[in-house]
């Protein structure tokens, strides 16, 4: 497969309020659309770039605007590394351009950037080359193309997805008990909440406390509620920390407090408690802890789950789908779980995220499988974004905190590859 010719355009889109995490916020988030062609097929795909999520420190230099440019400068570098070149598949297209990448990268953001930089710049990118890949190959279904070695992590067919809400910094109570009387059954909470501490003792000691009290006041909402998609029926917690905490004696606090309210139980998992490069070995607490920025390749997952992690967080919208594959079935081997994560990504990249995840077995205490989705509660023109959905796809709206598949859904993936509306984006 050779690449002739290819296209670079972006959306801003705006989001219904400031958006956090990782002691941050953002407005918005670009929609960065990319088109590849060979000699007989093009392909439309569209990435969401989130600096923030990928690199804090590049999101911290300079102005959000800046940032998302310089992200989208590193998307064009990639386009001009591809164009007539040649490769057998994705990941040997991916392989011939991530060093000249990471180095240009750095250099475009004047610092290290995180290995998760590179790959959030490369989504639209990868998915496009898979969506080539598949007519060139002529795939009918999305198991096609899964590649041999993650075919065992990719066996399932969950029947339901349990939709997996994200609650930020600012979602309210009442957003949260209208959340649950809808049907929500895993919350994912965002913790490592944002504080302004004189000294870093003093701002991690406001964090925690931050952190339990809004345990606290979710677990009083949410402990009423019952659920028939979890083992025990209780309503489970995600906490994804972001990698604030800086020690497991920290994180211990929080725990433990977790334990002296009744909400321990209820913790399914714990994501990314710590600073990216930290090594500590996380298998003496108390629950299933996960890996998501940590984990961007075949080899951090192996490192991880050495040091106790028992899941990964697979975002084959923000890591792309090439590298997704490989993580799943690293962790897979190793007897890890694995489910999807969400990037507050568009209606089309949350199909992608559906798709794959209808194929991982239930995370622990789960009674079927699991997606996060949040773009629909954070994106202003989240329904005009459901326009560039390919024709007759059979998008299914969440019903009473979950999404159905049937064959339709598991047979109708291709038309992902082979069309949608972002070809109208591109100039």
């Amino acid at each position: 497969m050779k690449i002739k010719n290819t296209k670079l355009d972006f959306i801003r889109e705006k989001l219904t309020a400031p958006f956090g995490f990782k002691g941050n916020y953002l407005n918005e988030l670009w929609q960065v659309v990319v088109e590849l062609s060979t000699e007989r097929y093009s392909a439309q795909c569209p990435s969401v770039q989130s600096v923030l999520w990928a690199d804090s420190g590049v999101f911290a230099s300079a102005a959000p605007a800046a940032t998302n440019a310089m992200m989208l400068t590193v998307t064009a570098k990639a386009l001009s590394l591809l164009e007539e070149e040649e490769f057998a598949n994705p990941k040997e297209a991916l392989e011939k351009i991530l060093p000249q990448l990471s180095d240009y990268a750095s250099a475009i953001c004047g610092q290290k950037t995180e290995p998760t930089f590179i790959l959030n710049s490369l989504v639209g990118v990868d998915l496009a080359i898979w969506s080539l890949y598949a007519r060139e190959n002529g795939a009918v279904s999305f198991d096609d193309i899964i590649p041999e070695n993650a075919k065992s992590a990719m066996s399932a067919r969950n029947a339901q997805l349990v939709k997996i809400p994200l609650i930020s910094y600012n979602v309210s109570s009442d957003e949260i008990k209208l959340l649950l009387d809808t049907g929500a059954s895993l919350l994912k909470i965002k913790i490592g909440a944002p504080t302004k501490g004189k000294t870093h003792e003093e701002d991690m000691m406001l964090m925690v406390e931050a952190d339990k009290k809004r345990l606290r006041d979710i677990h009083t909402v949410a402990y009423t509620y019952n659920s028939p998609y979890t083992v025990s029926g209780k309503i489970l917690y995600y906490l994804d920390a972001n990698g604030r905490y800086d020690s497991k004696d920290r994180l211990n606090q929080l725990l433990n407090y977790a334990a002296e309210i009744g909400a321990l139980e209820n913790i399914a998992v714990l994501e990314e408690p710590f600073p990216l490069g930290d090594m500590t070995d996380v298998s003496d607490l108390p629950v299933v802890v996960a890996a998501d920025e940590s984990a961007h390749s075949l080899e951090d997952v192996k490192e991880r789950l050495t040091l106790g992690y028992k899941a990964v967080a697979l975002k084959p919208i923000a890591k792309t789908l090439t590298v997704s594959f490989d993580m799943a079935a690293a962790a897979y081997e190793a007897g890890a779980t694995c489910f999807c994560a969400d990037l507050t990504v568009n209606p089309l990249l949350t199909e992608w995220n559906k798709q794959f995840a209808a194929r991982l077995k239930p995370l622990p205490g789960m009674r079927c499988g699991c997606v996060e989705v949040n773009g629909d509660m954070n994106y202003v023109n989240w329904n005009k974004m459901k326009e560039y959905l390919p024709k007759d796809y059979p998008y299914t709206e969440e019903n009473s905190g979950v999404f159905k598949t049937n064959n339709q859904f598991f047979e109708y993936g291709t038309r992902l590859f082979y069309e949608n509306g972002y070809k109208s984006a591109l100039l």
